[in-house]
């Protein structure tokens, strides 16, 4: 097992809403479900160059924090 990586990451991660209509937020009647976060991005990049990347952070134990752990696993 690997005992070092390259670049470790601290920060959140989040789920964010983004509405699948354009217009005024208010009336946007559906969305689609993604993770962002800076952090947890570069871990992504770095990983895609080739890098070992680890991401810290802690998610809630409910839907979002499953759907943040699972899309970066």
């Amino acid at each position: 097992m690997q005992k070092y990586c390259d670049v470790v990451t601290i920060g959140e991660s989040m789920v964010l809403f983004q509405p699948l209509n354009e217009g005024a937020l208010s009336y946007a009647p559906m969305f689609q479900r993604t993770v962002a976060g800076a952090e947890s991005n570069v871990a992504i990049g770095l990983r895609r160059l080739g890098k070992t990347a680890r991401w810290i952070s802690r998610v809630g134990r409910d839907p979002f924090g499953e759907t943040i752990a699972a899309t970066l696993a």
